[in-house]
């Protein structure tokens, strides 16, 4: 019996409730200021890149001063994240585009990988039903946005925001119900060893 309750009271709802409850607020947040998080994205992603630049010149710096001659990979990549950084905080139009093509590789990429985990696990057939779901509107979103002239960043930002939201909606469901088997595995549990007490 103890064996039994143990594998019931794992809490392995806790997770998906947290990340569910996570993806609606970030849907949510997305989908309700599109325009804010558009330029709180290029300034986060110029934040990025000008601090791993300026990481990639000191670590040129470092190899130089060991006396390696392979100091020059870091100082490359440092000049190319540094000038990312600089156009997304002066002309984040072109820092758009280059994120949204990048995204959009990344979508396409993401929903494939889901939908082959779909197909290779032996998981119940409701969960793989949904990553395959989830795996293709990834993937077509991301076609969309590649090749699209039509969709804007607000709009790419608004799609994830559905994407998060309708993630998270599921994510906390899935949670619920295995609380619920969670619960009621527990109870059941409890009543057979107070029978086989008595």
């Amino acid at each position: 019996m103890a064996s039994h309750c143990v594998l019931c009271t794992t809490g392995s709802w806790k997770l998906p409730l947290v990340v569910g409850i996570l993806a609606v607020l970030s849907g949510s947040l997305l989908l309700l200021f599109p325009v804010r998080s558009v330029e709180l994205i290029l300034a986060i992603f110029g934040f990025i890149a000008l601090v791993i630049g300026i990481l990639l010149f000191w670590s040129a710096w470092t190899i130089r001063r060991a006396g390696s001659a392979a100091f020059t990979a870091p100082l490359i990549l440092g000049i190319l994240a540094l000038v990312l950084g600089l156009v997304a905080f002066f002309n984040p139009g072109l820092i758009r585009a280059f994120l949204a093509v990048i995204f959009a590789l990344f979508c396409i990429i993401g929903g494939l990988g889901m939908l082959a985990a779909a197909f290779s696990s032996w998981g119940a057939m409701v969960r793989r039903l949904l990553m395959g779901g989830g795996g293709i509107i990834l993937a077509v979103l991301g076609i969309l946005i590649l090749f699209s002239p039509y969709i804007t960043a607000t709009l790419v930002v608004e799609l994830i925001g559905l994407f998060f939201l309708g993630a998270g909606l599921v994510s906390v469901i899935g949670s619920l119900i295995l609380w619920w088997r969670t619960r009621t595995c527990v109870i059941r549990e409890w009543e057979r060893y107070r029978q086989s007490g008595q």
